[in-house]
């Protein structure tokens, strides 16, 4: 039993001394800071984004009325679509969950999808691709999309988005300015600024004392900048 036990405490060390990053992926609850993968230091996704003003981000988000999507509307006549309300497949809308995501950052995950089955997320392993199924798979789902674009700009945001694939997941939520990794709605946020001049962020998690100002997912719904065009 003595040597079994010692052969099982062996095999978890040399997993954890492969991947050191799982330990941080799970150990954010009660430290405020870290180092990640690349030597810099971060607070905890708890300490950014702080459970009570995550709640009332929250509580706004739900007075966002629901609004047609950019291609809702017949290009012959301006009628309204049937599609109107339903989950969205298109290119380039933005995902957005509030339920709670592996670990990572507190109630909320985002997304862009890519594809009719395919998005693109940061998760604790990095940029990569996904299911577009989040309207069975999640237990809450918000689509947006942003207002002063065109269809065909959101399918470039995506295909940016994309581009970004394999880069490491960015656990420094203050550090916005990088590009060489990203958390879920930063790869978002960014992917309108540097193309288009849009700021997706806003002034719910700014700090006074951190000229940086993190984006939370649900920020992504609840900004000026995007229309809110599904609800699970």
């Amino acid at each position: 039993m003595k040597k079994r036990f010692s052969i099982i405490v062996s095999v978890l060390m040399f997993c954890l001394l492969l991947n050191p990053t799982f330990v941080q992926a799970n150990e954010y609850q009660g430290k405020a800071e870290e180092f990640d993968q690349t030597g810099e230091k971060y607070q905890s996704a708890s300490e950014v984004f702080r459970k009570e003003e995550v709640e009332e981000l929250i509580e706004q988000v739900e007075t966002k009325k629901l609004m047609p999507d950019k291609t809702d509307f017949t290009a012959s006549d301006g009628m309204l679509r049937a599609s109107f309300g339903q989950y969205p497949t298109r290119k380039g809308v933005i995902l957005v969950t509030k339920d709670k995501y592996k670990g990572l950052i507190p109630t909320g995950h985002a997304a862009i999808i890519y594809g009719r089955n395919v998005v693109v997320e940061s998760l604790s392993q990095g940029v990569t691709t996904g299911r577009n199924d989040w309207y069975s798979t999640k237990t809450t789902c918000y689509g947006v999309t942003v207002k002063n674009t065109t269809a065909r700009q959101d399918s470039n945001a995506a295909d940016w988005c994309y581009e970004q694939i394999s880069k490491p997941y960015n656990f420094s939520y203050y550090n916005m300015s990088t590009r060489a990794k990203f958390y879920c709605s930063q790869l978002v946020w960014a992917a309108f600024l540097d193309n288009y001049n849009i700021d997706l962020n806003t002034m719910a998690f700014a700090n006074s004392t951190i000229p940086s100002n993190p984006i939370h997912p649900m920020e992504l719904v609840w900004t000026d900048e995007t229309n809110l065009i599904y609800e699970k």
